[in-house]
């Protein structure tokens, strides 16, 4: 059976987080000393450049703890990481890596240098373009932040390796896959040529980071910070996220990600067929974990969605507040269907397409100022029938 450790960890303690990590990669059957003399690419969640108490990003004394356990045993590690939308030494500098990597002597890969992972495997999406850095690496140690997502319902695992296409490529790739369904079919065919596509393949460990998690409209600063107290490791992305999802009391079918991936064999995601190991599910209790919003709890990928007219009654749109917009425009950079544009009066809010607007909610995740929500279509009474 695939294994996973769960493990309660309630502070962002790094001498704490180290042990709890070390503890939980021996319950699975992997010895730290693999790490020796080997190439370690650390994959946090580096979203933006938003104080670590809004839970936007990977913690930096997770990422802290994990690094100082790759260096004592021998590992040498590089971090990579290449956020949408703003610069990553800004990023950095906000949300405290930049004196993590400084203290403890870390690599950071040149975001700008790519190389292209082809596959010729049984998916649509075969040509990647990613990091330079992770077809060098033995082993990559994907560090992702648990958090609530307003297309894919959660960013867990498999969502983070998304993180190693380049900036704002990733935009593009919601224009070619608009839709949940679609967009999740593109996260399992991007970690299918992750685990097959390589010439030598790659060790895969996930660690979550879920002391701190976030729930609503995640996964920018829409989203509201919430305490679960814990961590979780496995090889397996899918039974790592299965785990997450079932230990918040989330609706796992909702995880298109899931019930894909395990149909294409890319990894166990029924909780009946993991081998939980550490603590119980039930030693957690996390009661009332708020969901993001209708259109990630639906089914509406079966639906119209091409069709303007549906879109603009039936499914939620980004609309920006006057009050808390501060008119910086990284909405109208991000936005891969340019449905956003300045207004010509000085001062005003930008100006949204909705005819244009795909409903990847990009906009929403890059906000700073979380200036972004969602307006309920004049019929979203059909869409929440539709749901589960």
């Amino acid at each position: 059976m695939t294994q996973v450790s769960l493990l309660r960890c309630e502070a962002y303690d790094a001498e704490t987080i180290r042990e709890k990590v070390r503890e939980g990669l021996l319950l699975i059957g992997l010895d730290p000393s693999i790490l020796k003399g080997k190439r370690v690419l650390l994959k946090p969640n580096l979203l933006s450049a938003t104080p670590v108490e809004k839970a936007v990003v990977t913690h930096p004394e997770f990422f802290r703890a994990v690094l100082q356990l790759v260096t004592a045993h021998g590992g040498k590690p590089l971090m990579a990481e290449s956020p949408a939308f703003q610069p990553l030494d800004r990023v950095m500098r906000k949300t405290g890596y930049d004196r993590v990597v400084a203290e403890e002597g870390c690599e950071i890969a040149d975001p700008r240098k790519t190389k292209v992972l082809f596959h010729e495997g049984p998916s649509r999406y075969k040509r990647f373009e990613l990091a330079e850095s992770v077809f060098d690496a033995d082993i990559v140690i994907n560090l992702p932040k648990f958090k609530t997502h307003t297309l894919t319902y959660v960013t867990g695992a498999v969502k983070n390796l998304f993180g190693l296409i380049h900036g704002l490529d990733k935009s593009r790739w919601h224009v070619k896959a608009p839709s949940k369904e679609s967009f999740s079919d593109l996260l399992l065919d991007l970690y299918l040529a992750l685990l097959k596509g390589f010439e030598r393949p790659k060790t895969f460990i996930h660690i979550i980071d879920a002391i701190v998690g976030m729930e609503g409209e995640g996964p920018g600063t829409s989203g509201v910070a919430r305490e679960i107290g814990a961590l979780l490791i496995g090889t397996d992305a899918l039974a790592v996220d299965a785990v997450a999802v079932g230990l918040v009391g989330l609706d796992e079918h909702m995880v298109r990600t899931l019930g894909l991936g395990e149909e294409r064999g890319l990894g166990t995601a029924s909780l009946e067929k993991i081998d939980l190991r550490g603590a119980r599910m039930a030693d957690f209790r996390i009661q009332n974990f708020v969901p993001p919003g209708p259109r990630a709890r639906s089914h509406m990928d079966r639906w119209p969605l091409s069709t303007n007219l549906f879109k603009n009654l039936v499914v939620e749109r980004p609309v920006p507040s006057e009050a808390r917009c501060t008119l910086c425009y990284q909405c109208e950079t991000i936005c891969p269907g340019s449905a956003i544009e300045r207004a010509g009066q000085e001062g005003a809010t930008p100006l949204f397409d909705y005819d244009k607007c795909i409903r990847c909610y990009c906009c929403m995740e890059v906000c700073p100022e979380a200036a972004i929500g969602l307006k309920r279509g004049r019929l979203q009474w059909l869409m929440d029938r539709w749901v589960r």
